[in-house]
């Protein structure tokens, strides 16, 4: 349970970095990508958990894999979802200055 909580934390800050580090981060919330990124690595470790990859001998994986998603998977989703939500924020101004 530990491991658990402690990908979880690090899950968490390491969102909150990728978000801080990002140059578009007004186009959407304060915890989108952190939740992206909690979400990505807790199913990696279920998932390392489930398939028997995080065992005594090999414990490190648990803990590895799980942190390395945890800091992709933010960069990567951070990517369209700002390239989107820039083009749907100036459709929507320009849309409001017609009228």
């Amino acid at each position: 349970m530990l491991s658990l909580t402690l990908v979880t934390l690090v899950a968490l800050a390491a969102g909150f970095a990728v978000w801080a580090a990002d140059r578009h981060r007004d186009r959407y919330g304060a915890l989108l990508l952190p939740g992206i990124s909690v979400v990505a690595s807790l199913l990696t470790w279920l998932g390392l958990q489930a398939a028997g990859a995080a065992s005594f001998e090999a414990d490190w994986l648990g803990w590895a894999v799980p942190a390395a998603v945890a800091v992709l998977a933010p960069m990567v989703a951070a990517v369209p979802i700002g390239r989107s939500r820039g083009a749907a924020d100036a459709s929507e101004t320009e849309r409001i200055l017609r009228l």
